[in-house]
């Protein structure tokens, strides 16, 4: 019996091990699990395989529901080849392994483009997360227009318009760039205590 019933869970798990510096954590384990789902050849190279319960479930790391397959594929494809930098970016095979991902992605309408249109809105600002993680610095002008994309769907409810509240807040909430820093007061004017009057 595998560990992990598919690539949400064993990317929360991760997350959950990283955030709380958890030492019993196997990361090999968890690396060897996720290499094994990385398509290396046809149209999918370099994304990653959801399991059945992937699809079934079709979950963000923050339990937002996905809408559709392909956001399934490319979101938990995003957010494994960064849970593989953060583990072992040093590693030749893993830096190989998010460099594939990292070129199948980019060669997305969302990763060429402002597309946010369908399933695109939320693997949109996975995008933004996996270009934050893996390029660091060097990603700053490509994810502020992103930034600005994402401000231009702003609903007034301190929320944005096709995209997943919490996830997107888990996103701006990595970003130090001042774009970031512009959702995330435009969010906590309506979303901290007291901020509602109706």
């Amino acid at each position: 019996m595998e560990r992990w019933r598919g690539l949400v869970d064993a990317v929360s798990d991760a997350n959950g091990a990283l955030c709380f510096d958890e030492t019993a954590f196997d990361s090999d384990l968890l690396v060897e699990w996720l290499l094994g789902r990385q398509v290396r050849v046809g149209r999918s190279t370099g994304l990653f395989q959801p399991t059945d319960d992937d699809y079934a479930e079709r979950r963000l790391p923050t339990g937002e529901r996905l809408k559709t397959k392909l956001a399934t594929v490319h979101v938990m494809s995003q957010e494994a080849a960064r849970v593989l930098h953060v583990l072992a970016a040093e590693e030749p095979s893993i830096a190989n392994a998010v460099a594939l991902t990292a070129t199948r992605l980019s060669e997305t309408c969302y990763g060429l483009q402002h597309c946010t249109i369908g399933e695109c809105a939320t693997s949109f600002v996975g995008y933004i997360r996996f270009l934050q993680t893996v390029s660091g610095n060097a990603a700053a002008p490509e994810i502020t227009w992103r930034l600005r994309t994402l401000s231009e769907h702003r609903d007034r409810n301190g929320r944005w318009k096709r995209f997943p509240p919490y996830y997107t807040l888990l996103v701006l909430s990595e970003i130090g760039l001042p774009a970031a820093q512009d959702e995330l007061a435009y969010a906590k004017t309506l979303w901290s205590p007291g901020a509602r009057t109706t």
